[in-house]
């Protein structure tokens, strides 16, 4: 081999070597910048990609009546998702979808273009559109079971109840009232899926759910019931807007019953306005008319300014205060106290208010409770 033929061979091992170096330089260079310089944020990128939370949500507990009948429960019912890298022909399924589900083919079509690994297409479907949805074969398609709130008595109760919501959360009544005790814990934990978003690990301690609490109500189901049938005759008897009947055990002041119109269904209670959700033996004020009477005798009693045998004039249906004219729906004469209150006389009344005074009037109201919350446990009471 001629001398100039060696030298060439060695220029050429030179510059291999050369490029094998630089070549390494600029991998070395790369993997510093990966590992070392940008490695925290790659990982925790990466991380986001194969890793994500789950949320357990313990069933609500169950609530009842005093004699531990069931007013509110929760069942098992399906929900029907999606996971949108596994839908193919999307058009096509959204389509199918909507019309199985009675829902608009752009909010459907839109969920399962979703750049998310799983999505609802619609919440605590019925048993029919289970089948229609099982009939149409569309892959990426699945069924998973949730809790639903179920209320038995339907109307009876509803306004003292409440309801809560798909989430399982107290929207009204006792069911947001006792919401942190009736919905129990809930976990959170790591888990690791593949590229479809399907659960391969699960991360982190052993998971356990706090059980929810019962809840126990003095409401009777059975008085509850009637106590409604008959508002509801009486209202629609007098033609009326609205109605409150409570049923209360004096001794202790239970509320055995409390109805209210207009009623509502709190299995389906979106399909009511709001102002029907609305608990108008709590929240409304309402001037107490004739039955003030009773509370102003009791003061007049225990003040012994009166008693049931004291008889009174009553003007035979008109008295006159000052420049007022006070009348009788009767021209009452001469009455004892107890028919007073028997015939519900306001010039008896009147006079019974003279003898007792303002201010011991008012003294005995506030003993009542006249002016202040009651403390009764539901929400947005008023005075």
């Amino acid at each position: 081999m001629k001398i100039k033929d060696k030298k060439w061979i060695r220029i050429r091992i030179y510059i291999t070597g050369i490029c094998f170096f630089l070549a390494f330089c600029v991998i070395f260079l790369r993997a510093y910048q990966l590992q070392i310089l940008e490695g925290s944020q790659l990982s925790s990128l990466a991380k986001r990609g194969y890793t994500g939370k789950l949320t357990l949500i313990s069933q609500r507990g169950t609530i009842f009546d005093r004699n531990g009948k069931e007013l509110a429960l929760s069942i098992q019912v399906d929900s029907l998702c999606c996971y949108p890298k596994e839908v193919k022909n999307k058009t096509t399924a959204a389509t199918r979808l909507a019309r199985a589900l009675n829902l608009d083919k752009r909010d459907v079509l839109k969920k399962l273009h979703s750049s998310r690994s799983f999505a609802w297409i619609k919440r605590k479907v019925t048993p029919e559109e289970i089948n229609k949805v099982r009939g149409l074969n569309i892959t990426g398609i699945d069924f998973i079971k949730e809790s639903r709130r179920y209320y038995p008595c339907m109307e009876t109760g509803a306004h003292v109840i409440g309801f809560a919501s798909q989430d399982n959360k107290g929207l009204e009544g006792i069911e947001l009232e006792y919401n942190r005790y009736l919905e129990g814990q809930e976990k959170r934990f790591s888990r690791i899926h593949d590229a479809l978003g399907r659960s391969l690990i699960f991360n982190g301690p052993r998971i356990e759910r706090q059980d929810p609490f019962n809840l126990i109500l003095t409401l009777d189901k059975d008085i509850s019931y009637k106590a409604r049938k008959a508002l509801m005759k009486a209202v629609r008897r007098s033609r009326a807007r609205s109605g409150v009947c409570i049923v209360m055990r004096p001794q202790t002041g239970e509320i055995l019953a409390m109805a209210v119109a207009p009623e509502f269904n709190p299995n389906i209670f979106w399909k009511y306005q709001p102002y029907e959700w609305r608990n108008r033996a709590i929240t409304d004020c309402f001037e107490p008319g004739s039955t003030q009477k009773t509370f102003l005798l009791a003061g007049a009693l225990e003040e012994g300014v009166v008693s049931p045998e004291t008889v009174l004039n009553c003007e035979k249906g008109k008295y006159a205060i000052g420049s007022f004219i006070i009348h009788d729906s009767r021209p009452y004469g001469m009455l004892k106290v107890s028919e007073i209150i028997k015939f519900s006389s306001n010039i008896g009344a009147i006079k019974i208010g003279q003898r007792l005074g303002a201010e011991r009037f008012n003294y005995y109201l506030k003993r009542f409770g006249f002016g202040e919350q009651t403390g009764i446990d539901f929400p947005g009471e008023r005075k």
